[in-house]
């Protein structure tokens, strides 16, 4: 029952709530985002999925555009490929899918570097940026740590080469590597961040 309500709450939000719904904010963490719907395991979501369990509440062809920030390492690969090619199936002809996660080579390079200007930062209250005392730790909260809604844990840590793998063999016309800040999307500075240790993929339908 409670999936053919959610099945009807979908439909009438996606035809009354107008432009917000031709575009989707995958697995937000509930970070706003204007002219964009949210869809995501928090309970504030404007439609509640767990992307582990269930796949996309749309019908094929019906979505714009679909942004997913620092997400997608959050579900095994195999797991990544099946959410991949349901967003491909989701959206129209022509639409974008913006993916951005942390990347693993940049970090790397960080770590064979030394890098504890990166690895120690604090925040506000002397706080350390990223987990753990030593930068093997912090390296290793990547892969293991940063825990979120439903105890939810990083599950795979990839690269551009992996990530853009993912998107090609699912059968987007072109996956390209974007600099921060540089999208095809409007109002891109409201979605993008952390620069300093993402990556940011742009693929068309």
């Amino acid at each position: 029952m409670r999936g053919k309500l959610n099945y009807y709450l979908v439909k009438w939000r996606l035809f009354g709530f107008g432009e917000k719904w031709k575009n989707i904010n995958l697995c937000g963490g509930g970070v706003r985002v204007e002219t964009f719907a949210d869809v995501d395991i928090y309970p504030d979501a404007d439609i509640h999925v767990d992307l582990e369990k269930k796949l996309l509440p749309f019908a094929s062809n019906s979505i714009d555009n679909i942004i997913c920030i620092s997400a997608i390492n959050y579900f095994s690969r195999e797991r990544g490929e099946i959410i991949v090619k349901d967003v491909y199936r989701v959206l129209k002809s022509g639409g974008i899918a913006r993916f951005a996660t942390q990347d693993l080579f940049e970090i790397s390079k960080k770590y064979v570097n030394m890098d504890k200007d990166f690895f120690f930062q604090k925040l506000a209250g002397n706080r350390e940026r990223f987990y753990g005392i030593t930068m093997a730790d912090k390296i290793n909260s990547w892969f293991y740590g940063y825990k979120t809604t439903g105890n939810k844990v990083c599950k795979y840590f990839y690269d551009f080469e992996t990530l853009a793998l993912l998107f090609k063999e699912a059968g987007f016309t072109t996956v390209e590597k974007k600099g921060y800040l540089q999208s095809r999307l409007p109002h891109i500075d409201t979605i993008d961040n952390r620069p300093d240790q993402m990556f940011f993929l742009e693929a068309i339908k």
